[in-house]
Formats: structure tokens, sequence, C-alpha cells
């Protein structure tokens, strides 16, 4: 069984105050999904801004592993490379 990828998750100004003020979380998981799980876990409110509640992502995000978007990739179910990044960009309001 391997490990999890570490990678990083950057953190756009609007959603900083719901992981206290930081500009990037370092997270392991195997795939987009699953990085921001494990953001959400440790902070619970990013979590709700940046997901639906049926897990897709929250309308007004887009979300870009290295220089991809997801959407043109594999979505949530991207697989996630070791010390990839991963940047949240906001296309709305928050």
């Amino acid at each position: 069984m391997s490990e999890s990828s570490v990678a990083s998750v950057r953190i756009p100004p609007a959603l900083r105050a719901c992981v206290g003020g930081h500009e990037e979380i370092l997270v392991s998981g195997d795939t987009v999904g699953d990085l921001l799980e494990a953001v959400g876990h440790e902070y619970p409110s990013f979590i709700a801004k940046v997901m639906s509640a049926d897990g897709a992502l929250a309308p007004g995000m887009q979300l870009y592993l290295g220089g991809s978007s997801i959407a043109d990739l594999m979505g949530l179910a991207t697989p996630v490379a070791l010390e990839e990044v991963l940047s949240i960009v906001p296309t709305a309001q928050l």
C-alpha cells in the first residue's frame, strides 16, 4: 500500500479567514477531492465554502493543479503527485 502524496493547497485571500489566515496548507491525498477534504477536516468552515452539499465543487470556484484547470482533467478525481500545488481561484464574490 502506497502513501498518499503531500501537496500544497494555496488559499485565496477571500478564504483565508476560514483557515486561520494561512496562505498555503500542506495536506496529503491521492486526488484533488482528497486534498480539499483534508483541509476541510482541519477547517470545517473552509469545506462549506468550497464544496456543495452533494460533494461537488461549489459554484464560483475553480481549481488548478499546477497550471491545469481540474475541469480539463478529471475534476475532483484528478490524481495528485508528490509536491504538487493546488490553487483555489474564486470566480464569484464569497
